[in-house]
């Protein structure tokens, strides 16, 4: 029996791992875990790559709700030709509160940045189409496709596959399009329930079938457009040389963040880190050793820091980490336990060390995020002046002045 070759069987993995290839266009090579995490459920979207696409599917719905403000009001040009008096009446008043509604929701989104934003804009557009479908179908009667005559009649039929295509239009997780589909299907289910009794049961089933298969190719659509935006999100977003966000991506962040602790009254603190006597390093063993260090001392602190925290190269051997949810007491010790964790060692063998600076929103009442940096760096600098090595609270708190152990370094 060892030796008969079996059939291959490919487990729940592989067929994920096969989807996702797919999706992503990178072929044989292994699926990286947080890459596919991302596709699955935005809560693994980091803050940066929320506020990016939830820009993308606002100007989307924006973009779409104009098209349908214009669309909706010409197509009673067709109606006029291919229906009776009172038919027309109550499609025409349909077509002008479809408009209204597409007009208010072209205004209303505003400025809204954050992925609730997103959210209730995508529902209200997709509301807004299938009140229209459920309108129109029902009083249309287009029960029996093989009598439908005409354009305007065959448009009212391939409606809802328009709605349905709206879908790849929009970057979305897995989870986010499996739903869209679920309450769409109900939506649909819905309203053919609603047609007159005599229509073809067969033909309703048909018109299902093929609108779940559309689904499926849109939804596909709407995952790959999410890979490739994260993609690029990363690709713009990361510092080369020590994997951490670049200072454009990194302020758009704290910015992200600085608003959501404002709102919610929650507390956020930021550290300013500045590698000590740096410059020492590329004078005396060359810019390669300097950036093997560089590299190093990121790679600990993101190794010894929370999963929460974001670090961000400010620039040069400087780096930022933004503290979410982290009042100052609660900053002090994660930076105190990252400086006694260390920062690596030099060329020469012995400790890197830095200079840290930390403050926190509540505590130092500030109304931007930029002046929370600036004090964050002037507890840097202050510490700096003194010799280095050390941490500065604001306000001041005791000097952690204890050098950190050999022993204590990994």
């Amino acid at each position: 029996m060892d030796g008969i070759a079996r059939a291959p069987f490919w487990g729940m993995q592989d067929v994920l791992r096969y989807i996702y290839n797919a999706i992503s266009g990178d072929g044989g090579q292994s699926v990286v875990a947080e890459g596919f995490d991302r596709l699955i459920s935005e809560a693994n979207h980091s803050a940066l790559l929320r506020r990016r696409r939830a820009r993308v599917i606002l100007s989307r719905v924006r973009m779409l709700s104009l098209l349908c403000l214009v669309a909706f009001p010409i197509g009673f040009l067709p109606d006029f030709l291919a229906f009776d008096t009172e038919t027309l009446i109550t499609i025409g008043v349909s077509r002008a509160l479809i408009a209204v509604m597409f007009l208010s929701l072209f205004f209303g989104i505003g400025s809204g940045e954050t992925i609730r934003d997103a959210y209730r804009a995508l529902a209200i557009f997709f509301a807004i189409l299938l009140t229209f479908q459920g309108m129109s179908q029902p009083l249309l009667n287009l029960t029996d496709l093989s009598a439908i005559s005409g354009i305007t009649s065959a448009g009212y039929v391939l409606f809802p596959f328009f709605i349905v295509v709206c879908i790849g239009i929009f970057p979305l997780t897995v989870k986010e399009a499996f739903l869209t589909m679920v309450l769409f299907s109900l939506a649909e289910i819905l309203i053919l329930i609603m047609l007159p009794e005599q229509g073809n049961p067969f033909q309703h089933l048909g018109i299902l079938l093929s609108l779940m298969a559309v689904g499926i190719l849109c939804t596909v659509s709407a995952i790959s457009q999410l890979r490739y935006m994260a993609s690029l999100v990363d690709q713009a977003s990361i510092d080369t040389l020590t994997n951490c966000y670049t200072r454009n991506s990194g302020e758009e962040i704290i910015d992200v963040q600085f608003k959501i602790a404002k709102r919610e009254d929650s507390p956020l603190s930021v550290a300013f880190v500045d590698l000590d006597d740096f410059k020492s390093i590329n004078d005396k063993f060359g810019h390669e050793a300097g950036d093997k260090v560089l590299a190093a001392a990121a790679a600990h602190l993101k190794r010894n820091g929370r999963g929460s925290d974001v670090i961000i190269r400010w620039g040069g051997e400087e780096f930022v980490i933004l503290l979410p949810n982290t009042d100052a007491e609660g900053a002090l010790k994660s930076i105190r336990r990252l400086r006694n964790t260390g920062l690596g060692k030099r060329p020469n063998g012995t400790f890197l060390t830095a200079s840290y600076g930390i403050a926190e929103m509540k505590s130092a009442d500030v109304n931007d995020w930029q002046t929370l940096v600036e004090l964050a760096d002037d507890q840097m600098y202050l510490v700096k002046s003194q010799g280095g090595n050390d941490i500065a609270l604001l306000p001041a708190t005791q000097s952690e002045t204890t050098p950190p152990e050999a022993e204590e370094i990994a």
